[in-house]
């Protein structure tokens, strides 16, 4: 994945052990979300967006880069895309349920899509 200059990245989960939310990010002037989710795990990570500056918050699906299915939560390790609608204003990737290991997310978004 490509990312120019009008692009962030930044880790919404460390080697988390246990279940939280994480950094929720400003997605304010960015059009493009990838998420890589790392680690050795038994867990589940949620996708989440709010559209008022995370007062609320609902579930979302992201695109795996592996095959392009739909997915609102990721159970293994993997990469996931979205376009992001001008409504939503924050995204965080929620660790819901966790068992053991150690989670690890980053996200990378972008101005303008990156194909």
């Amino acid at each position: 994945m490509a990312f120019g200059a009008a692009s962030a990245n930044e880790v919404l989960q460390n080697a988390a052990a246990a279940t939280g939310t994480g950094l929720a990010i400003n997605m304010t002037g960015f059009t493009y979300l990838g998420i890589s989710v790392a680690g050795t795990f038994v867990g589940t990570v949620t996708f989440e967006a709010s559209v008022d500056q995370g007062a609320t918050w609902f579930g979302v699906s992201m695109k795996t880069m592996a095959d392009g299915a739909a997915v609102a939560t990721a159970t293994a390790p993997g990469a996931f895309k979205m376009p992001i609608d001008a409504c939503i204003d924050h995204f965080r990737a929620n660790i819901t349920a966790y068992t053991s290991g150690t989670i690890t997310v980053k996200s990378y978004k972008q101005a303008d899509a990156a194909g």
